[in-house]
């Protein structure tokens, strides 16, 4: 499984070859990432496709450097709170 940034579309796609698993969608404001929505495609719902999606995007995130985010997405937040080494993204 990988995340891919489509800076196009405002979002970070988790898939497994040309296979679909998820998104989480965000909008900029500055340097900032707003993530408003991470989601899995009802027929992947309850494989824990949730935790590798966050995960890989707030790494990605970090891998490019220079942005915070703000997790506007409950499940995101929530997954903040318990992960704390993702804090220094918190803008």
């Amino acid at each position: 499984m990988k995340i891919t940034h489509e800076p196009q579309s405002h979002r970070y796609v988790l898939s497994d070859g040309e296979q679909f698993l998820g998104e989480v969608e965000y909008y900029q404001e500055g340097t900032t990432l707003n993530l408003v929505r991470a989601e899995v495609p009802l027929e992947h719902r309850g494989e824990g496709l949730g935790i590798p999606l966050v995960k890989g995007t707030l790494e990605a995130i970090r891998a490019e450097g220079g942005l915070t985010v703000r997790p506007v997405c409950p499940y995101i937040a929530k997954y903040m709170m318990k992960n704390t080494e993702f804090d220094e993204l918190k803008g």
